[in-house]
């Protein structure tokens, strides 16, 4: 008995909790999933064409990070030529706005209608909700007159709810 005493006091020892100013939360937050980085990546998708030059930046876009491979579309064989032939470059430029060498390498591929990590998307429309036409003029004469064994009976009564609630 004495003993699982002592080993919870131990493991509440060691859980002892402090409190966290809200940068350092955010901080640890972010490390625990990667997020850093992430944001550090967002920021070289925001600045690709400063990053990289005119030159460069028209010739491809960036597609994706996997496995810290950089993966560059190019619109045609041409500049796919172009990229791959500047491709080192490209790591040293990429790397160097990460401040680290997180690249290992530059794939370049054909965009092929791919979208670019460099356009923002386009926030989606709201549905909006149906407005609902006219009530019929004869609306709810029929409320109470179906026996209850009537099949249509519950929705012909939650119709006309639908146009007393609104």
């Amino acid at each position: 008995m004495m003993t699982a005493g002592k080993s919870s006091t131990k493991k509440s020892a060691q859980r002892a909790r402090r409190v966290l100013s809200a940068q350092e939360a955010l901080d640890a937050f972010l490390e625990k999933r990667n997020g850093k980085t992430r944001l550090h990546l967002n920021a070289l998708w925001e600045n690709w064409d400063i990053v990289l030059g005119p030159d460069l930046s028209e010739l491809g876009k960036p597609l994706a990070c996997k496995d810290n491979i950089l993966v560059i579309g190019a619109e045609d064989n041409m500049a796919m030529q172009d990229l791959s032939m500047s491709s080192q470059d490209i790591l040293d430029l990429a790397n160097a706005f990460m401040d680290s060498q997180y690249f290992r390498r530059v794939r370049v591929v054909l965009l092929q209608g791919k979208r670019p990590l460099t356009v923002k998307r386009t926030p989606r429309e709201p549905v909006l909700p149906r407005r609902l036409p006219a009530p019929p003029a004869n609306l709810g004469n029929m409320v109470g007159k179906f026996p209850d064994t009537f099949p249509l009976k519950d929705c012909y009564e939650a119709y006309v709810r639908m146009f007393n609630e609104s």
